[in-house]
């Protein structure tokens, strides 16, 4: 029986650097006839996508076996390198064999039949008036060129068939198109062995390279936290805006790379040292005139995205510099990045500081990564603990990197300075006694919730007096606190404005990987390994996702958008999946 490497009513099945996608139906359940195949279009705006609905925008065309002209029920399988479309007549098999080919092939006299999506802007099937006379789809934001290589192709005026030939074979080519197609000959295109072969050498040579292998209690969904991120990795390909390799956060809602997200991709993909520099000098390429980094950046990026997100590049850079990482970095690619932190670090300087009083304020929620989280019930401008250390950090960073491509020490010292009296303010500001509090530096209206956010202060380590960071991990794991059995709840579960969803008590992505690196730091090695391991459980019980109820322990899919039921798995938290795991579950 054919397996299910993965459920594509979960994670959209692609390839790295692909914007060709395998998608369920938005309804669909996994059972036999309960689901349907689509071929999906991954490029797109980001948020500034006018429409992203399944039936106008992710989802274009439905893919049916069909035998003596009635379709068939099927159930849809697949492997590391191939999506299957099983019925009780047969299957008909799919490859992504290049970035922008699918090759089809069924061996059972199946016919496939590629059924179009009606409106106005599509121009149908439009004949190629080649020998083949091949066909050209409406695809979203590209065109669908489709050559029969096996088969008999027919038109009507919604769909798009491959009938078998005299063998019961059909052989499919489908081509991803920005401009018109330059017909290759049939002769040219790779055979359906050859495309498997190629996803599956560029598949495995990632998985030996990042993460060959967990501890045991975790191998058995490595492969699929290790599959999920690279089929979310972009590359280059001069039609994109895409300078280096980025890596994509969720199919269709969120089908963009965002700029706090590639630090850590760095950090968890840093057993390879060339893909991880280019992930982390990828958001460095989108900075506007006064030094801001794109919150997402996305097929074709709009300047300045939906604002920014929490700058933890400076601390996710002194991470890799001790552990070596970037040891073989040329100096002048090294002065490049420097001059580039030291902007996005005077961006903060010249408009997060708006009272001058060298306290930094987050400007929106949609800056600080937390959308809904309580805290920011207070209003904005808000000054808040989180975005004040990781700027701390980046200036202690920015001195490091800096000995390593020739700046000045008196011009090193001064960014030292600059860090250590920024974490002092930070003490003094943010620190009553017993908590972590943002304010209103307005009004200076404090908050009133335990919000997890506020504890990832603690990335700070040791450079935070021993009695706080004490009082700060008893909160944390006291009754009532953060602590789960699935990992730390975003918001305290004693607290009143506890309400799960996403950022008010779920249990989410970055809130475990800071959490278990602040926790690292501070000398709590043991609560890190707790706080993992739980996580680690959860994501490998029930997949990927990137919220998870922190009482339940299953995914939470109440975030809904652009007419999606919920959210897909996600590669940010399928590379914190295997990064933890090896780091803590040994």
């Amino acid at each position: 029986m054919a397996e299910k490497f993965v459920n594509i009513l979960d994670a959209p099945y692609s390839r790295r650097g692909s914007y060709l996608a395998f998608a369920g139906d938005n309804y669909g359940e996994d059972v036999f006839g309960k689901n349907s195949l689509w071929l999906a279009n991954c490029r797109s705006l980001g948020f500034n996508m006018a429409d992203i609905q399944a039936k106008s925008g992710f989802r274009q065309l439905r893919l049916e076996a069909v035998k003596d002209g009635m379709p068939l029920a099927c159930e849809i399988f697949t492997t590391p390198y191939e999506v299957i479309l099983k019925t009780r007549e047969g299957e008909i098999r799919f490859c992504i064999g290049e970035r922008s080919l699918v090759m089809a092939r069924g061996e059972d006299g199946l016919t496939l039949r590629v059924n179009m999506l009606p409106g106005f802007l599509s121009s149908g099937a439009v004949d190629m008036m080649d020998p083949l006379h091949r066909r050209l789809l409406s695809f979203h934001m590209s065109r669908l060129l489709l050559t029969p290589i096996a088969g008999t192709m027919s038109v009507t005026p919604a769909a798009v068939e491959i009938a078998p030939d005299a063998n019961g074979t059909i052989l499919l080519a489908m081509e991803d198109c920005l401009t018109d197609p330059v017909l290759r000959p049939v002769e040219d295109y790779p055979d359906y062995e050859t495309c498997v072969a190629s996803v599956k050498a560029d598949f495995d040579g990632f998985c030996g390279k990042i993460m060959p292998k967990l501890p045991a209690e975790y191998e058995e969904a490595r492969l699929q936290a290790l599959w999920q991120t690279w089929n979310m990795i972009v590359d280059p390909d001069g039609q994109s805006d895409y300078v280096r390799p980025m890596v994509k956060m969720v199919h269709c809602i969120f089908e963009a790379a965002f700029g706090w997200q590639q630090p850590m991709q760095a950090i968890w993909l840093s057993r390879d040292p060339e893909l991880s520099w280019q992930v982390f000098c990828s958001c460095f390429d989108f900075m506007d005139e006064n030094g801001r980094l794109y919150d997402n950046v996305a097929f074709r990026s709009i300047p300045g995205g939906a604002g920014l997100k929490p700058p933890v590049q400076g601390w996710a850079l002194l991470w890799l510099m001790e552990q070596g990482v970037y040891d073989g970095v040329p100096r002048e690619e090294r002065r490049w990045l420097l001059d580039k932190m030291i902007r996005w670090t005077e961006y903060f300087m010249n408009f997060r500081d708006k009272d001058g009083d060298g306290i930094f304020e987050y400007g929106s929620a949609l800056e600080t990564g937390w959308e809904d989280a309580p805290q920011y019930m207070t209003g904005f401008p808000n000054a808040s603990p989180d975005l004040n250390a990781y700027l701390a950090l980046q200036m202690e960073a920015i001195a490091e990197w800096g000995a390593s491509c020739g700046m000045p020490e008196e011009e090193r010292d001064a960014w030292r300075r600059r860090s250590q009296e920024l974490i002092e303010r930070i003490t003094a500001s943010f620190w009553d006694g017993e908590k972590w509090f943002s304010f209103n530096a307005a009004t200076g209206e404090r908050s009133a919730n335990l919000n997890i956010a506020l504890y990832t202060v603690l990335v700070l380590g040791k450079r935070l007096p021993q009695e706080i960071i004490d009082r700060s991990v008893r909160t944390i794991f006291s009754e009532g606190g953060f602590d789960t059995p699935y990992g730390l709840a975003s918001e305290a579960l004693s607290s009143v404005f506890f309400r799960g969803g996403f950022t008010r008590g779920s249990v989410i992505t970055p809130a475990q990987f800071l959490m278990c690196m602040a926790f690292e730091a501070c000398g709590y090695e043991d609560r890190a390994e707790k706080v993992a391991r739980n996580y680690c459980r959860a994501l490998k019980e029930h997949g990927f996702f990137h919220i998870y109820n922190a009482l339940s322990g299953r995914e939470d899919r109440s975030l809904t958008a652009f007419g999606e039921r919920g959210l897909f798995w996600s590669a940010w938290t399928s590379s914190c999946y295997f990064f933890l795991a090896d780091r803590y579950g040994k």
